[in-house]
């Protein structure tokens, strides 16, 4: 599939959208479109409305530039986010700003359920007086964005449901729907600790596991739009000659399996009367905790799953040989436990070419919002704003 030209209206447009304020000047040299070109496309956008003058921008010599800001107010989009244990409704701007945001739990609920959840808080936003302009649906699993299709969902456990055709029809806005972590790397790549590297892996470490590629500035989607799921990665097989994928060794639903097999056999952990783990809709925060504090069964836990972890660190690694990998998850405190489990992993068996630019970030969530912000005001620009 030929990947259409992005016009150099989007280019710059994009580009004052995510930066700004910003010079003419500065606009040229970083996407190396010719200045009376940018000067030209910078009065149209103008004239659109699409984009205003700031402020000057003082200069220690010559005359000062004017600089120019995207119109960030000009739409309001409803973001939702299908998480593992609940819904969460944002209204935003496309400037990021969050207007409004409510939750609703889907603990034990069936894929209709989850349906329903969803549908139910969207109409009851819609009623209010926000006017909605485009949806951003992000959920967890494999997803053909352009199609707006959830192949499949881990947590919702649905197959090929068509949402975008169905959330159009119901709301008669654009919809547009993207897998979590490629929100999550898209977000970290323009606005977090990944800021425009050109090659990025980041690596969503939760309840399953995942990758996104971000390639010479750009995501990478694979032939049919689903690359990196890693985490269906076949390991090993078993005693018996079943399959072992790597989320079923590191991830962390993979700690709380270690956790639980443990008190089942007997063993005293701290976090064994905690209703947050021995839930069947178990969080893995406690045990986190818990292995700070010396706990010797989560520290286990986490030092199987780091090991593992750690491994499939080293491949991304000598496969993909990014600028920097970004593993995103809910450790908190634990990553001083965790981190030098993965470097001497990553040590033993990655390329010795450079070292490993190894970060952490313990705000998924957010990033996966800015990042699916940018992802609809991307295809704004292209589909409305610039026709």
């Amino acid at each position: 599939m030929i990947k259409p030209q992005i016009s150099n209206d989007e280019i710059i447009l994009n580009y004052i959208r995510r930066h700004g304020p910003v010079s003419k000047a500065l606009i040229a040299r970083q996407t190396k479109i010719t200045p009376p070109t940018v000067t030209n496309i910078c009065t149209n956008l103008i004239r659109k409305g699409l984009v205003y003058e700031d402020r000057q921008e003082r200069s220690a010599l010559g005359r000062p530039s004017m600089l120019l800001d995207f119109n960030h107010d000009i739409e309001t989009y409803l973001i939702v986010h299908v998480r593992t244990h609940a819904i969460v409704f944002y209204v935003t701007t496309v400037g990021r700003q969050i207007l409004h945001q409510r939750e609703t739990s889907i603990i034990g609920c069936t894929s209709d359920e989850i349906m329903q959840h969803m549908y139910r808080g969207m109409q009851d936003i819609f009623k209010e007086d926000y006017k909605i302009k485009s949806i951003g649906l992000v959920l967890r699993g494999p997803v053909d964005s352009g199609k707006g299709i959830s192949i499949y969902s881990p947590n919702g456990k649905w197959n090929n449901i068509p949402f975008k055709y169905i959330l159009e029809e119901r709301f008669h806005v654009p919809v547009y729907v993207e897998n979590d972590v490629r929100c999550l790397s898209t977000g970290e790549y323009y606005y977090g600790s990944g800021k425009e590297m050109d090659n990025l892996i980041v690596l969503k470490f939760s309840y399953g596991l995942g990758i996104s590629l971000i390639y010479h500035g750009e995501l990478y989607r694979g032939f049919n739009d689903s690359a990196g799921e890693i985490g269906y990665g076949v390991i090993r097989l078993d005693e018996v000659g079943n399959e072992v994928r790597l989320e079923d060794i590191a991830s962390e639903t993979s700690i709380h399996t270690y956790v639980m097999e443990q008190m089942e056999k007997g063993r005293y952990t701290s976090v064994q009367d905690n209703p947050l783990v021995v839930s069947k809709a178990f969080r893995v925060e406690p045990i986190y905790e818990a292995a700070v504090e010396g706990d010797e069964v989560c520290l286990e836990a986490l030092s199987q799953v780091g090991h593992y972890l750690g491994i499939a660190l080293a491949n991304i690694a000598n496969l993909f040989n990014p600028e920097r990998i970004i593993l995103s998850s809910a450790m908190g405190n634990a990553v001083g436990v965790m981190d030098p489990i993965l470097r001497g992993v990553l040590e033993r068996n990655s390329y010795k070419a450079h070292t490993i630019n190894l970060e952490y970030s313990g705000n998924g969530s957010y990033y996966t919002l800015l990042g699916m912000i940018d992802i609809v005001s991307a295809k704004r620009a292209e589909e409305a704003w610039l026709r």
